[in-house]
């Protein structure tokens, strides 16, 4: 694998770690901030495997996904419809004038947890093509 494949996927296992420290400490935005920046790594490391360039600089899960998916890689059908989900966590977690209000109470524990599993599932699924 590519330095900068590494690069990504060691960037996208800390994301996870601190989506997971932030749950701990019932930060919930925080865990859905982190849990889209881990899936949104995983994608960019996935860039140099799957479609042998650099990732774009975009943000967002499921345009990043789009991308990929014209190489034929594919996530699982249930997964790929959760994807959508992590995307308005990319702005909510950081911005008040995103969230309308504090970040802070933009997300709960639900959406949360929700989001950390997601991410789980989608690195779990990222890392076999990875490790190939």
């Amino acid at each position: 694998m590519r330095r900068e494949a590494q690069l990504w996927l060691k960037a996208s296992y800390e994301d996870l770690e601190d989506a997971k420290d932030a749950l701990l400490r019932k930060r919930w935005f925080r865990a859905a901030f982190f849990a889209q920046q881990a899936v949104e790594k995983i994608f960019k490391a996935l860039f140099f495997v799957v479609k042998r360039e650099e990732p774009p600089k975009i943000h967002t899960v499921t345009e990043l996904y789009l991308l990929l998916k014209e190489q034929n890689f594919s996530l699982s059908n249930e997964l790929e419809e959760k994807l959508y989900t992590l995307n308005k966590y990319y702005t909510v977690t950081r911005y008040p004038d995103a969230a309308n209000g504090l970040p802070s109470e933009s997300v709960d524990r639900e959406e949360a947890e929700k989001a950390v599993k997601i991410a789980e599932m989608v690195i779990n699924e990222c890392e076999k093509i990875l490790k190939q």
